[in-house]
């Protein structure tokens, strides 16, 4: 993962000059370093070199993290889950955040559009570069997440009706922290689970970061 991460850092680099650079010589140079980033960054993930560019495809200008926001909704002492269609697991309800929307209406978005649920978004738990966590497998991406407590206030599952959760979700359900179904290892840990449900108690406790 070291050589993975740095040559992600060259190849965020060669986009930044790509991005900044106004002499045409310079520019061809950040271009071939990029393009001999993704070569190898293929080889170490074991995937197509067009795949590997079709990751990076939609960044434009300086690279930043993409944006992942997840909801932490309770019901009792049960916590809401969405079944992803994707690999068949279990996760926190959220996906990426949208251009144009905050952080916290993304998680509203993502809840209402995975589980059919409503929610008012109590407070942002945690912060956290997903590179320096157990999640699994790795992505290509630097990803941050942000963890928001919510509070249910209405709505349903309506999975019934694929076209409402745009075939992302399969199934959602209220489980018992000590009875999770199978994780999404990608998407969510037992551990943030536990943590949202420690700041559930805690309320006022200081929201969490890196």
């Amino acid at each position: 993962m070291t050589w993975l991460d740095d040559l992600r850092r060259i190849r965020a680099i060669a986009q930044a000059g790509r991005a900044y650079s106004k002499d045409p010589y310079d520019l061809d140079r950040f271009v071939e370093l990029g393009t001999i980033a993704e070569e190898l960054i293929a080889r170490l993930a074991e995937l197509p070199v067009a795949r590997v560019r079709d990751l990076f495809v939609p960044e434009r200008g300086y690279p930043t993290p993409k944006v992942d926001v997840r909801a932490g909704v309770f019901r009792d002492d049960s916590v809401l889950m969405v079944r992803e269609a994707a690999d068949s697991l279990w996760s926190l309800p959220g996906g990426w955040a949208d251009e144009q929307e905050s952080p916290s209406a993304a998680a509203v978005r993502e809840v209402r559009e995975e589980s059919g649920y409503d929610v008012r978004v109590v407070k942002l738990v945690a912060l956290k570069d997903r590179s320096l966590h157990p999640y699994t497998p790795p992505r290509l991406e630097h990803i941050y997440k942000l963890f928001f407590l919510c509070e249910l206030v209405g709505g349903e599952w309506q999975a019934r009706v694929e076209s409402q959760v745009g075939g992302e979700t399969t199934a959602a359900g209220f489980f018992a922290r000590e009875a999770l179904p199978p994780l999404s290892m990608g998407r969510t840990l037992a551990s943030d689970i536990e943590m949202l449900h420690a700041h559930r108690l805690a309320p006022a406790a200081p929201t969490q970061f890196d």
